[in-house]
């Protein structure tokens, strides 16, 4: 019990409206029907180059084309 209330008590709570306005910036919200692949990495390379970071994000079937972007990148 004690390991539970030392974790809550080291909980570190961020405004979320001032984290999403950081993170929007170098984010890519990855589809596997709108773009190619290819789209979706000369964009993080340009964002690479910017950010030094890029966060990737998918939903569904788009996660599949996330890991498998990610791969390609990290090549």
């Amino acid at each position: 019990m004690e390991g539970i209330t030392e974790g809550v008590n080291n909980l570190n709570i961020m405004d979320s409206s001032a984290s999403n306005n950081n993170n929007k910036k170098n984010r890519i919200q990855v589809s596997n029907t709108k773009k190619p692949l290819f789209f979706y990495v000369n964009l993080a390379k340009r964002y690479m180059q910017q950010y030094n970071e890029v966060e990737l994000s998918a939903l569904g079937m788009g996660i599949l084309l996330c890991i498998f972007f990610f791969t390609v990148m990290k090549s």
